[in-house]
């Protein structure tokens, strides 16, 4: 009897310390709950925390290969982030050191957008001229291997940390790409993408082309510039096409600031997160706006548009009008916030969804636009070409064109009325 009661003293410091980040990760569900839906049951609170601590317990001391508990409490932790959404994830305390002293602009990367779909590490965008481009890499490409390594259980947020790095670093990966048999061997040399976000071309009927390839802090200076000179030309510009294809970059900061040089004062966004004080709006400032009025507008948008793009292009729709062209939008759209935690590491978490001007959703559902794009005639005009097309072939701007210049459809003219 005096020995079992000595076996139940000397249990291991590091089970103590076991239910120490138990009763962390409980408090932080509990602080998660919504306030409307009330507190779990006492018993299922406790039968989880049964549940967690015996498969630590086994795996500590069964498992092939010894694991220290940070390893399996960060395992843990990783796998709970990564079951939330695609931009929610942990940082160990090196990841989150790395994120802080991280130079805004100074690191070379692939510049692709990314996604899990499918159970498979997807392309969900390619910026124009970036690393990734010109590889070949092409929306809806599946990544499988990365410099030889199969990918498994590998997050979006831990993909794209894995196409960051130091300038001329090569990245080998293998591809299945829909339409081939075999997969496809390309190599992406990191470099860093620099400026030069916005382009602006000049068409026919006193039009203009407005392409946004990506989003970062610089973006806004550059439209604001872009749509000074629109505002300088002569002729004046009587209809913007607004290109936000395969654009999957960018916060909501970045499109609030973005929109202003459209809208002004006007609502941009909306994000509303589990109870009723998370919920806020997002305006722009009447000092940014820089047409006014503002011409008839078209918007491109594809399956590769999320995220600043989206929440533009949805603006831009409910606040003036603009017409939306091309194909669902990729609805992936939420304000992320990081979380330090004491030890040094940190959650990224997305805390509210965001939402239109006129209550739309976007998380989870993209924007339909009015009016579909053409797809190609012909199979051979449906593959993906190797450099852009020049904008008098896209069938898309040249139904932009139409519209700026005939007028919407009846249909689509009646529905919007």
């Amino acid at each position: 009897m005096e020995k079992l009661r000595l076996q139940q003293i000397n249990q291991p410091r590091w089970f103590f310390r076991w239910w120490v980040w138990i009763a962390f990760l409980l408090a932080l569900g509990l602080a998660a709950t919504p306030v409307l839906s009330g507190p779990p049951a006492q018993g299922q609170s406790y039968d989880s925390l049964r549940l967690f601590t015996e498969a630590l317990f086994e795996i500590s001391q069964k498992y092939v290969h010894p694991k220290s508990e940070e390893e399996m409490i960060y395992g843990s932790l990783r796998g709970m982030m990564n079951s939330l959404d695609p931009d929610s994830s942990f940082l160990t305390p090196q990841e989150y050191g790395n994120l802080q002293n991280r130079k805004k602009g100074a690191e070379a990367e692939a510049g692709l957008g990314l996604l899990i779909k499918d159970n498979l590490l997807t392309v969900a965008s390619v910026i124009d001229g970036g690393p990734a481009a010109k590889a070949g890499l092409q929306p809806g490409d599946h990544i499988i291997k990365i410099d030889g390594q199969l990918v498994r259980n590998l997050t979006t947020q831990e993909a794209t940390r894995r196409f960051r790095g130091v300038a001329s670093a090569n990245i080998k990966l293998q591809v299945l790409r829909n339409g081939l048999v075999k997969p496809l061997d390309l190599t992406v040399v990191l470099e860093p993408l620099g400026p030069g976000t916005v382009a602006t071309e000049y068409l026919k009927d006193s039009l203009a082309y407005l392409r946004i390839r990506y989003f970062n802090d610089e973006t806004h200076r550059e439209l604001e510039t872009a749509l000074k000179n629109l505002k300088r030309h002569r002729p004046p510009v009587k209809g913007i096409i607004l290109d936000l294809r395969n654009n999957a970059r960018g916060n909501l900061d970045q499109a609030v600031r973005a929109g202003s040089m459209f809208l002004g004062d006007r609502e941009i966004a909306a994000a509303k997160g589990r109870s009723f004080k998370s919920e806020e709006t997002f305006e722009g400032k009447a000092r940014d706006l820089v047409l006014k009025p503002l011409p008839p507008m078209v918007v491109l948008v594809d399956q590769g548009t999320g995220r600043a793009a989206e929440i533009l292009a949805g603006a831009l729709r409910d606040q003036s009008q603009a017409t939306l062209l091309g194909a669902k939008t990729l609805g992936l759209c939420g304000l992320t916030r990081v979380l330090p935690l004491q030890d040094g590491s940190a959650l990224v978490m997305t805390v509210a969804q965001c939402y239109t001007p006129k209550g739309q959703k976007i998380q989870g559902k993209g924007l339909e636009p009015e009016i579909a794009g053409k797809t190609p005639a012909s199979p051979e005009e449906q593959k993906p070409a190797a450099r852009p097309i020049p904008l008098e072939q896209d069938p898309w701007v040249l139904q932009a064109v139409d519209i700026l210049t005939k007028g919407k459809p009846s249909q689509v003219a009646q529905k919007q009325d």
